[in-house]
């Protein structure tokens, strides 16, 4: 189940990847970051309601220790400093760009997971890790007539920063789920608040010292913060099952690509649709090879 869960996660990305590239047209990134943090949050108030016991998701605040908040303040960190790169580099960049960067992620997390958990791939394994990195920069070159310098961009370095942070706290969570043994819908429930209320602090003070635009309203807006609630949630029905593989689940996730590669050329106009195609078909390949292997 936790590689069909992977696989959903990912797709559920996708559309967040795309309702994000929406709702930063027109806009500024701190808005967009808080105001979608904030719909995050809210969809988790009633967690902390007895009458979502009823659901199975309620969260006793009585029974999540200052530890316990501590070490979920540090993932919210790590995940709202990430977002903050994503967001300025998704602003400009076309879909296919982000997500070549994003292929670094499973590296890292194989790092990770090595170092923390003992997870080692075997031979095959690891070609088709491999594949689905080249497939992702390869992807890149082929975009290179749409007049972007990969190796001097500063939204793709931002991208690249906000990727090995998302991959940090691939593992993170890992170890608070599986290490710590603390509750999933704990785990969530805070971390959406604590997110919400960082960004919150960034953009009062971005508006202190600057004048920043207001918020150029969008349903994708809200979309953002709901799709990335339902992804995370499911992603950590993958991860709760100790025989998750994190490296795995890193590659199941940037599935997410291939959604938003498909909605971005059917609703947004992406360039060079047949190379990057082929590229992304290599992807799904080595993802189906990785979940054959097992």
């Amino acid at each position: 189940m936790w590689v069909l869960f992977g696989i959903s996660a990912g797709a559920i990305l996708g559309l967040y990847d795309f309702w994000t590239k929406k709702a930063m047209t027109g806009n500024a990134v701190l808005p967009v970051v808080f105001w979608s943090s904030l719909f995050g949050a809210l969809a988790w108030i009633p967690a902390f309601f007895p009458v979502s016991a009823r659901l199975g998701v309620f969260v006793d605040i009585s029974r999540t220790s200052l530890a316990e908040q501590a070490l979920i303040l540090v993932k919210s960190l790590a995940m709202t400093l990430s977002w903050l790169f994503a967001y300025y580099s998704v602003r400009d960049l076309p879909m296919s760009f982000s997500g070549a960067v994003r292929a670094s992620g499973p590296i890292w997390t194989f790092v990770g997971g090595a170092l923390l958990f003992g997870e080692m791939l075997t031979p095959v394994q690891i070609l088709a890790v491999l594949v689905s990195v080249v497939a992702y920069y390869v992807l890149s070159v082929v975009g290179r007539k749409e007049g972007i310098d990969a190796l001097r961009s500063g939204p793709m370095l931002m991208m690249l920063i906000a990727t090995i942070l998302s991959a940090m706290t691939t593992v993170y969570d890992k170890f608070i789920v599986q290490k710590l043994n603390t509750p999933i819908y704990a785990v969530q429930a805070y971390s959406a608040l604590d997110r919400c209320a960082l960004a919150f602090v960034v953009l009062a003070v971005a508006s202190y010292r600057s004048n920043l635009p207001r918020l150029r309203w969008s349903s994708a807006v809200p979309l953002v913060g709901l799709a990335w609630v339902a992804a995370e949630l499911i992603y950590f029905f993958a991860i709760a099952d100790p025989d998750a593989n994190v490296t795995y689940l890193s590659i199941f996730r940037r599935t997410s690509l291939v959604v938003g590669f498909m909605l971005s050329v059917t609703l947004i106009g992406e360039h060079s649709v047949r190379a990057k195609s082929i590229v992304i078909t290599l992807i799904v390949l080595s993802t189906a090879v990785l979940i054959l292997d097992r």
